[in-house]
């Protein structure tokens, strides 16, 4: 029974929420007469800013149609600029375009929006276009401060992007409003829309790009992302822009003007204003080390864990004796942990902190801590981010010795995250790896003669049960099993999940390369810097007769390009080859047409030696 019902768990697809369609709400609003919340706006201008909305979805690639598209609509609103921002759908629209507005447009709303701050600030819609003025002119105010890789070259004034008089109006609005923000810090801190301004402000004047997890919009334009991705789980690594001295001078009196407060010690415990400290730690991290290290210092002391702390310890010990089957939980842990806001404070401090204070919080937080605090729900993140920032061996070995007896029960519930942290580290500082590949082996039942199953359970991240016979096909693969997975292929020993794999039959590896979350093992075992040569061969030989299957698919294709590229030239031809039989079998999906003209498989098929002159002597010089 508990089997099916593991089985059963493990194919369950997580339900997506249905997002709510602005544009169709406000279609559906505006029949009833509804010309969106907020301020009113002429029903006219509503109307035309909902078309508008309708034409930016479909997309606009062409820049000068978007540039004349932008010019219009934020024409249209001259004399309602107060109330357009005001209204939801006004908002929406202005706050879209203004990225994009010209010099003369930036500035009409910077001198019309400025005088009304106060009222603008704290108010639902209109706060958000405050923030993005506040992001647009100091984006331009400091683009010509970034250093790129491209060459220099000479331009003339005409090919400025924007004058100098509007770098400077924008720079100097952009002090404007974060010293007015900062005047104004004892009422902003408490609202909860003027509380996103001051975040706004602080990620600006300290060059704030992305903050980890955080994902860059992707704006209805439907521009590509390009290499803004975010900041993916288990990497500490943040970028920041070139920003001016005056800047971060600001960001400091941030610093100085909440550290002094009275009530500083109880904002960790609120969800606005610890959101609003973690800005401030990222941002103080670009600023000024030493002011990091007191900021973080005086968290510790005053609201982690405060000094007089006392665990009830002997409570727990006394519920367990009377009978109790469930101890007390957290009884002894510090107060931060009974707090989701204090947590994720604490996981920004260990982001920017340096080896020494990070040595001062393990202690203090979670030495003989961590197996407990893995198998929480809320809190096995934050062991995760303890583990990502760690870079000393002698503080990871104990940490892994403390967690290693608990994989069984991070398997059981769900927490897996801590094992991939696990992993990382293991890689990253090069120590009990192959402790951790035995310990998982055991976790996962595939010990002496069932240790051909670990790729495949690893993959599942599921006991082996009694029944040896599993399923090779169709089962569910957990992500962070990929991920553990790609990684263990990293180690500098990686025989045993790579014998694994070149265990598995044809079929198994063209299912878990044709699979989002699976394709990428093909990655690191064909990259992998401790794989073996013979062992790739092999691997190139089983899926023999399957890479036209794989070719076609969206992330299978993926996988064939990176195992093309680690075949010998010998084998690229016999893959050729394969492709070639079927060629019109492969152009009838998109992404096996993109191979098969990437490959020039035409080509191939109709003059294999001229094909091998020009390709492989193509991929010869790349390799060089």
């Amino acid at each position: 029974m508990g089997e099916e019902a593991q089985q059963s768990n493990e194919n369950k697809k997580r339900q997506r929420k249905k997002r709510k369609n602005f544009i169709s709400n406000a279609k559906k609003y505006a029949k009833k007469g509804q010309l969106g919340r907020g301020t009113q706006i002429p029903e006219e201008l509503y109307q035309y800013f909902v078309g508008i909305l309708d034409v930016i979805k479909e997309g606009i690639q062409d820049p000068d149609e978007r540039a004349a598209l932008v010019r219009n609509v934020l024409e249209r609103t001259k004399g309602e600029e107060i109330n357009v921002v005001g209204n939801q759908l006004g908002c929406r629209l202005v706050e879209l375009l203004l990225p994009y507005s010209s010099s003369e447009d930036l500035e009409r709303f910077i001198e019309i929006l400025s005088p009304e701050l106060r009222k603008l600030s704290a108010d639902n819609f209109s706060s958000h276009v405050i923030e993005t003025l506040l992001r647009v002119s100091c984006a331009r105010a400091t683009e010509h401060l970034q250093e790129t890789d491209e060459p220099p070259v000479k331009k003339s004034k005409k090919d400025d992007k924007y004058s100098e008089e509007h770098i400077k109006a924008c720079h100097e609005f952009t002090l404007k409003i974060c010293k007015y923000a900062l005047n104004n810090l004892e009422d902003f801190v408490w609202d909860q829309y003027a509380n996103h301004i001051l975040r706004s402000a602080l990620k600006c004047l300290s060059g704030i790009t992305l903050l980890p997890g955080e994902k860059p919009k992707v704006n209805l334009f439907k521009e590509t992302v390009q290499d803004k991705k975010g900041i993916p789980p288990h990497l500490t690594h943040m970028t920041y822009k070139v920003v001016p001295e005056e800047f971060k001078e600001i960001v400091m009196d941030f610093a100085n003007r909440l550290s002094s407060w009275p009530q500083f010690k109880d904002m960790a415990y609120e969800n606005l204003t610890s959101g609003l400290l973690q800005v401030l730690l990222y941002a103080v991290k670009n600023v000024d080390k030493k002011l990091t290290k007191n900021l973080v210092d005086k968290l510790m002391d005053e609201s982690f864990v405060p000094e007089g702390w006392v665990g009830n310890a002997d409570e727990e010990k006394k519920e367990e004796k009377d009978g109790e089957e469930q101890p007390l939980q957290g009884s002894n842990l510090p107060p931060v942990f009974e707090s989701e806001p204090a947590v994720r404070l604490l996981e920004a401090a260990l982001f920017v902190v340096k080896k020494k204070t990070y040595t001062q919080i393990y202690a203090k937080c979670f030495i003989n801590r961590l197996g407990q605090l893995a198998a929480m729900p809320m809190l096995n993140f934050t062991v995760q981010r303890l583990i990502d920032n760690c870079q000393i061996k002698e503080e990871f070995e104990p940490m892994f010795d403390e967690l290693s007896s608990k994989f069984d029960t991070l398997l059981a519930c769900g927490n897996t995250g801590v094992l991939v942290a696990l992993a990382k580290a293991c890689l990253r500082i090069k120590a009990r790896q192959a402790q951790f590949i035995q310990t998982l082996e055991k976790s996962l039942n595939c010990i002496e003669d069932n240790q051909k199953h670990f790729a495949l359970q690893c993959l599942r991240l599921v006991p082996l049960g009694g029944n040896v016979e599993i399923s090779t096909q169709g089962f569910f693969i957990n992500i962070h099993g990929s991920v553990i997975l790609q990684t263990v292929l990293d180690f500098q020993r990686p025989t045993k999940a790579v014998q694994s794999i070149l265990e598995l039959q044809s079929e198994s590896l063209l299912y878990i390369f044709s699979e989002a979350k699976g394709c990428h093992v093909a990655d690191a075992f064909c990259k992998g810097p401790f794989v073996g040569v013979k062992a790739r061969d092999k691997l190139i030989w089983k899926l023999k007769g399957c890479y036209q299957t794989l070719a076609m698919s969206q992330h299978g294709s993926r996988a064939f390009e990176k195992i093309y590229e680690s075949a010998s030239n010998e084998q690229k031809v016999k893959i050729m080859a394969e492709l070639s039989e079927k060629s019109n079998l492969l152009n009838s999906t998109n992404f096996g047409r993109l191979i098969a003209t990437k490959l020039d498989v035409a080509g191939f098929k109709l003059s294999q030696n001229k094909w091998e002159q020009s390709h492989l002597k193509k991929c010869d010089n790349k390799a060089d």
